[in-house]
C-alpha cells in the first residue's frame, strides 16, 4: 500500500502541530499535539474507505473545523 502524505495546517485553536490518528482500525481523526483540539471521527471499514476518511478529516482540520476542549464547547 502506498502511504499518501497529507499536509496539515497549524492547529486553528493554538497553532500547535496536528497529527492524523487511526483509532483501532475503525476510525481516523486529526488531533493537536499541544491543546487536544480534534476533528470529528470518520469511520471506515476498508483500506480505500480509510484513505477517503483520512482525506476528509485532513480537509476539516485545514478548514478549522475542530472540537475544542474548553468550557462551553
Amino acid at each position: 500500500m502506498n502511504d499518501e502524505i497529507f499536509e496539515l495546517e497549524e492547529c486553528p485553536n493554538c497553532r500547535g502541530a496536528g497529527m492524523v490518528i487511526s483509532e483501532g482500525d475503525w476510525c481516523v481523526y486529526v488531533e493537536c499535539c499541544d491543546c487536544g483540539a480534534h476533528t470529528v471521527y470518520s469511520e471506515y471499514e476498508t483500506e480505500e474507505e480509510k484513505k477517503e476518511a483520512t482525506r476528509r478529516v485532513v480537509s476539516l482540520w485545514n478548514l478549522g473545523k475542530v472540537i475544542r476542549l474548553e468550557p462551553g464547547e
